[in-house]
């Protein structure tokens, strides 16, 4: 019997694609089109006789998620890589940066064009029905998460990724500020490119400082930190809210955050997962007892 999951979330991130449904993981959100001579050695999903090869190549340069020319083979992959079985039927769960859900409709249609496809995951035949389609804003999402006591009073929810940092302001529950600013780690990772003065991309940042091929000065990280401040000041005043750090970039800068002055600042313990957590929370509610989104 082909197990079913009741939702799948899937945030298709720039670096990583995170995914929920009766698994759940992560992969790079690499790819490539190119001819491989060995296909069965890669990851990858056909579509109409089309290969596209996941987690190896480049990742795409596109900031604007319902722009993405890869978005479909990456969503793909990953409601296979979140469900067991060779007929999937699933709702679907996606999202946007807060400045993009003036766009989510383009999304939901993308989506609805290929709610019945038929592909090989890793030479392997399959057959999935997205049978509804939610979009939420990241960075809110990850208010879901947040257990009961963590929501009470004001709070304000600084999620930090690769691209952009999205800020979600709420007082006793009730959202009062959704604000996306367009800084992330791809700007640190540019400054330390330009610093080595190598022949590094910006994707290869992360990996050099990983294997200690690359040593970045703690100023570099502090500066960064600060600047992320400053982009968020005409927004926020943070020592007014309990501030809940969260995303990848937050993991990064962790020891940093814990040494800033503000009142009450935490990096969240599942900080490289929060949105994806809090929108499996959000979807049990939207899609209990059959609802649907209007």
């Amino acid at each position: 019997m082909n197990k079913v999951a009741q939702h799948t979330i899937i945030d298709v991130g720039n670096y990583f694609i995170k995914y929920i449904g009766g698994n759940m993981g992560s992969f790079s959100a690499k790819y490539t089109t190119d001819y491989q001579s060995y296909p069965d050695s890669f990851q990858r999903v056909e579509i109409d006789e089309f290969t596209t090869y996941l987690t190896i190549g480049e990742f795409s340069k596109e900031y604007d998620k319902t722009n993405k020319e890869n978005f479909i083979p990456q969503l793909m992959y990953a409601i296979c890589k979140a469900n067991s079985g060779d007929v999937i039927k699933t709702n679907l769960c996606l999202m946007l940066p807060i400045m993009q859900m003036a766009s989510k409709q383009k999304l939901i249609d993308i989506v609805s064009k290929n709610k019945h496809t038929k592909l090989k995951f890793n030479g392997v035949d399959k057959e999935i029905f997205i049978e509804d389609t939610l979009i939420l804003p990241e960075g809110y999402s990850s208010y879901f998460s947040l257990s009961k006591e963590q929501k009470m009073g004001d709070i304000c929810i600084i999620d930090c990724g690769s691209r952009t940092i999205n800020l979600s302001i709420l007082e006793n529950g009730k959202v009062v500020k959704l604000q996306t600013i367009k800084l992330g780690s791809y700007d640190l990772y540019t400054k330390i490119k330009n610093i080595e003065n190598k022949d590094y991309s910006e994707e290869d940042i992360q990996r050099l400082i990983d294997n200690k091929i690359i040593t970045v000065e703690e100023k570099e990280y502090t500066l960064f930190l600060s600047n992320i401040l400053n982009s968020i000041k005409p927004y926020a005043n943070l020592n007014t809210y309990k501030v809940y750090w969260t995303g990848g970039t937050s993991l990064m800068l962790k020891e940093y955050i814990k040494q800033l002055s503000l009142k009450a600042s935490f990096v969240l313990n599942n900080a490289s997962t929060s949105n994806v957590d809090g929108a499996s929370e959000a979807c049990k509610k939207v899609w209990s007892n059959g609802n649907k989104q209007e």
